[in-house]
């Protein structure tokens, strides 16, 4: 389990510590008035750490950290204190997560770095050893002191010269190279990209140094890939989309507008220089952010699109896109609010990719074959939340996705993990099934067969009501003819008796006026 506070970390001071495969280790280190940056370093002995950092938020994590080191080996970050949210207060502290994205060994240190918040020449820690020379993978004689933390961590791990593990910073045996399996470490100039491992097939070439060929189309815009030879990563850096949105505030947004309104070019989403944030595509998957330098509007987090400038003292400013619909040609108002960028559930491929893949690999099997370690992971949360996003509206693979998540569902219950927040409204009516009745309904429900029965059962009863109600409106009409008929016979003999009547009456009248006539005969011949 992770510590309940933070462990103090002084400045300069090395630290040594392990973490557990999905699990975090939590620092804290007090940041004196005068220093003017700080730079963080972490360095794997083995396995892969990463490190959430924050002046706000105590124990940060994915998602309330500031600045994320999220890659492979050897990482530094400088923080200056003109970034935002750089000592929000007095005393400052800097809150330090590292997370074990796999079973971790590291150093880490953080240390006062004020001469580099000038940007002028770099100092030298150490006589010899320059900036530029510290974390490049080799270790150098010259900077392996304790200030120049021994060689930025080049000097920590030892290395085999004449294999490719000296010149890369994670290490990268001999033995991984060209033996089946696509090792990120490895994916490297140096280290000859893996061999072919990392292509989809053994006749594959890589299409670009840098990009892997499980990248293109995997739904985030890689800047290794955006180029010709790879196609522009597919359809992930929306190349030659239109400028066709229809949100006000522009957050669909998915245009090729890459200046601000005053003409500043803007930083690439990717990028952390000159200005230091955490808009990524990491935090906002669905934003079209990623390898590219196109003005965004994550999720409508500002009124209208932005993007973070190359400027080094001007942070971020709006930019000048179309207005809504301006440019959109017929064909394409319908589909504005999902034009470009947009990612089906599954991409079709040699190695299907989307978030729906995504979602089965992080999460693993489930029912009995699950384990804690994957169904309980914070990558399977964050790619159920990546697929509850975009899967639902994919007719194709829609019923797939919510037969997996169903799954995923009852075997986060099995381990006793409820802290995906996708499936909170799941997890908070999850006491339902806490009897032992409950308990043989989650059993039944996660029978396949008992779920084709119950779905031939619905079937049955909506058969079952459609006659019913077929039989009431037969009756029903039965009913109102029976009710017609007899109205009519009634009818007809009141008219009957009618006639009757009227011929009694005029033969009344005939003998009255033939009585009458005889007596005024009579009356005359008197």
């Amino acid at each position: 389990a992770s510590r309940a506070r933070e462990a103090p970390l002084k400045l300069s001071e090395l630290a040594s510590g392990y973490v557990q495969e999905d699990d975090f280790e939590h620092y804290a280190v007090r940041i004196p008035p005068s220093s003017r940056a700080v730079k963080v370093i972490i360095t794997p002995i083995f396995g892969d750490p990463d490190v959430y950092l924050s002046f706000v938020h105590a124990e940060p994590d994915d998602t309330t950290a500031t600045w994320m080191m999220d890659g492979i080996g050897t990482e530094e970050r400088l923080l200056r204190r003109q970034a935002a949210d750089f000592c929000v207060g007095e005393p400052c502290t800097l809150h330090v997560s590292v997370y074990g994205y796999e079973a971790s060994e590291f150093k880490l240190a953080v240390y006062n770095a004020t001469d580099l918040s000038s940007g002028g020449d770099p100092p030298m820690c150490a006589p010899g050893c320059a900036e530029f020379a510290l974390s490049d993978g080799i270790c150098d004689g010259e900077c392996n002191t304790t200030a120049c933390f021994y060689d930025g961590g080049d000097c920590l791990v030892s290395h085999s010269r004449g294999t490719c593990d000296w010149r890369t910073r994670a290490g990268c045996p001999s033995s991984w190279i060209g033996d089946g399996v696509c090792d990120e470490e490895c994916f490297v100039e140096e280290c000859e990209w893996d061999g072919t491992d990392c292509a989809h097939s053994q006749t594959d070439e890589i299409c670009h140094p840098g990009c892997m060929a499980g990248w293109v189309n995997d739904g985030e815009c890689d800047e290794e890939c955006n180029n010709e030879p790879c196609s522009y990563d597919g359809n992930d850096c929306a190349h030659a989309v239109s400028d066709c949105y229809h949100s006000a505030d522009g957050a669909d947004y998915r245009g090729q507008v890459s200046q601000t309104s005053s003409g500043l070019q803007c930083m690439r989403w990717s990028e952390q220089y000159p200005h230091q944030h955490a808009v990524t595509h990491g935090n906002f998957p669905r934003s079209g952010l990623g390898g590219h330098n196109f003005c965004r509007n994550p999720e409508g987090r500002e009124a209208q699109p932005f993007c973070f400038t190359t400027h080094p003292t001007v942070r971020w400013e709006f930019c000048n896109v179309p207005k809504p619909f301006e440019l959109c040609m017929a064909n394409e108002m319908p589909h504005a609010a999902s034009h470009g960028a947009a990612e089906p559930c599954t991409i079709d491929g040699p190695a299907p990719s989307g978030p729906l893949p995504r979602f089965r690999a992080a999460c693993g099997p489930t029912g009995d074959n699950s384990t804690y370690g994957a169904i309980c992971s914070r990558a399977c949360c964050n790619a159920a939340e990546e697929a509850a996003m975009r899967c639902p509206a994919d007719s194709t693979h829609r019923r797939e996705y919510t037969t997996y998540t169903m799954d995923v569902q009852w075997s986060m219950l099995q381990h006793g993990c409820r802290s995906c927040r996708v499936y909170k409204h799941f997890f908070e009516n999850a006491h339902m099934l806490r009897s032992p009745a409950g308990a043989q309904i989650q059993s039944l429900i996660s029978n396949t067969g008992v779920r084709v029965l119950l779905v031939a059962g619905a079937i049955l009863l909506l058969l079952l009501l459609a006659i019913i109600c077929l039989l009431v409106r037969y009756v029903h009409a039965r009913k109102n003819y029976a009710l017609q008929t007899a109205d009519v016979e009634a009818g007809s003999e009141s008219d009957a008796d009618f006639s009757a009547s009227d011929e009694d009456d005029d033969g009344d009248g005939g003998d009255d006026g033939e009585r009458a006539g005889r007596h005024t005969s009579r009356g005359r011949r008197e």
